[in-house]
């Protein structure tokens, strides 16, 4: 795994790159073709919606400042040069000269400073990406000076993605009372390397190469097509029958089922192998009875055998969890190893926290998880893993599942659970996607907060001063802090990292660095009829 180390320490220096298409390729790349992506329902084509579908459309609409190279390094993109100066408190952006619009306007500073305001209000996680930027500078339309509180090290690593800082046209969307429901979301303009061809609703989006792309030379596609497809055979069929030359396993198939898949002649397995990453958690409830004694959460953790749910029940395909960061993070601690399964040791704190066994059973704890057909790989197989893992250290578990998504969230956010199968994602930085699961100030009735209840002054001092730190062995050293008090603490466990694995044709170079959503550089090796 390659690291964001260089990126990070040069924080403080004058960065001056120029824009370039990546060096790295796997062959020669032949300018043109299409692509057809497996896709589900995109519900919009706002560029702050959350849903992950709709944000791979977008990403190829909208341009962010930054972007990951294929060294998961921050690289220049809309933002050509910057300097951070003022002890990390002032930032000066130099954009592309080249770089306009899809309707043929130039992006300008003052388009840049109303893309960080709508982003710091509306997005989910804007306050914990720019919350610290107080007021702008133009000193001309292709330079924006960005004055911070305070020194904030998240900004240019949360820049990389459009699904976190689109760069947008404030002509077209700064007009509307409510950004959110305002109609130019229907046909979206941006810088980005497509535009916008066709769609029918509820069926398939189209995008196409956007000719006058500030970056020449890309993108090398001439067209992708993202098809909805619901029904699981037609997925198949289709991916074997190469109608879908791109797929993420996880929306075709189980676990169980790759290896078959492997043996089809045009298909490749390829593993993300990016920065950000995520987790299957068993979430606490930390204000009830027996899940508020630190040592019955201690004592869960020794009694899951977590290896075996990773390498056997799920061919090892996941790995299981070693701390409260994902393995793919650049702040996670090698050296940690998680909980070994030890059952006497989980029966002992058990007891000693004051419920013995008595006829097999200590006490009972329900378990909400997403019902099938919901991913029941990281749903309900977790979920039966884990009661039955609890029955031999004396603790019933009662299973509750969810009708979808929204069902699981709305309970979440009531705070109307002991323990909740949960799938976090660390949003590449820990201050943006990884200390809202544990600050005290994230406690709120909605899902992917703070929901477990779990509140330690220590862990919000250490996260509070690490988002301010720009140094990457200061940041490295709390994080690494953070990481141990939590593994004692257990106020969730951390059971498997999720892995991106996509199926993809054998002739077509997948970028499956930075965010795997870089598809400019996605491309044929071999022209296709």
């Amino acid at each position: 795994m390659l690291i964001l180390k260089n990126a990070i320490s040069r924080v403080l220096a004058l960065v001056m790159l120029v824009i370039a298409i990546p060096l790295a390729h796997a062959a020669t790349p032949v300018t043109g073709g299409t692509v057809v992506y497996l896709s589900s329902k995109i519900p919009s084509l706002n560029p702050l919606h959350s849903a992950y579908e709709v944000g791979l459309v977008t990403s190829q609409i909208f341009a962010s400042l930054t972007r990951m190279d294929e060294n998961n390094e921050i690289s220049p993109y809309i933002a050509e040069s910057w300097e951070i100066s003022n002890g990390g408190k002032t930032y000066t952006f130099q954009i592309a000269q080249n770089a306009n619009f899809h309707d043929g306007k130039p992006v300008t500073s003052q388009d840049l400073a109303f893309s960080f305001d709508i982003v710091k209000k509306h997005h989910r996680f804007g306050p914990q990406m720019f919350g610290p930027i107080t007021s702008y500078e133009y000193p001309d339309a292709k330079t924006l000076v960005v004055h911070l509180s305070e020194p904030h090290g998240p900004l240019l690593l949360a820049a990389t993605t459009p699904r976190q800082l689109p760069v947008m046209p404030k002509h077209v969307y700064g007009s509307a009372d409510d950004f959110m429901k305002q109609d130019a979301h229907k046909n979206p303009v941006g810088s980005g390397p497509f535009v916008i061809s066709d769609r029918k609703t509820d069926e398939y989006v189209s995008i196409v190469r956007n000719e006058a792309h500030f970056v020449e030379g890309l993108p090398y596609l001439d067209k992708i097509i993202y098809q909805n497809v619901q029904d699981k055979t037609a997925k198949r069929i289709g991916l074997r029958k190469n109608q879908f030359q791109l797929a993420r396993t996880d929306s075709v198939m189980r676990f169980s089922d790759i290896k078959e898949f492997q043996k089809v002649e045009h298909l490749q397995l390829t593993e993300y192998q990016g920065i950000s990453g995520g987790a299957i958690v068993l979430e606490f409830n930390n204000r009830t009875e027996h899940l508020s004694n630190k040592k019955v959460r201690q004592a869960i953790a020794y009694a899951v055998n977590r290896s075996q749910l990773s390498d056997v029940l799920h061919g090892g395909y996941t790995k299981q969890s070693r701390s409260p960061f994902p393995a793919t993070n650049v702040f996670f601690n090698e050296k940690l190893q998680g909980y070994p399964l030890d059952l006497d040791k989980a029966k002992k704190l058990l007891d000693e926290a004051g419920y013995p066994e008595k006829d097999g059973v200590r006490f009972e704890l329900g378990l909400i998880f997403i019902a099938p057909p919901f991913m029941p790989d990281f749903q309900q197989l977790p979920a039966e893993f884990v009661a039955a893992q609890l029955k031999k250290v004396g603790i019933k578990v009662r299973l509750e599942p969810q009708q979808g998504f929204a069902g699981w969230a709305k309970t979440s956010a009531a705070w109307d659970f002991d323990m909740s199968i949960n799938w976090p994602g660390d949003k590449t930085d820990p201050a943006i996607g990884i200390s809202r699961l544990y600050v005290c100030n994230n406690i709120k009735n909605q899902a992917y907060t703070n929901t477990s209840g779990y509140c330690d002054k220590e862990v919000d001092r250490i996260f509070a001063e690490a988002a301010l730190e720009s140094n990457y062995e200061k940041r490295t050293a709390l994080y690494h802090e953070v990481q141990d008090i939590l593994l004692d603490e257990m106020p969730m466990l951390w059971l498997f990292d999720t892995p991106s694995l996509f199926f993809h044709h054998k002739d077509l170079f997948f970028p499956a660095y930075g965010t795997a959503e870089n598809w400019d550089v996605m491309y044929w090796t071999k022209a296709q009829d």
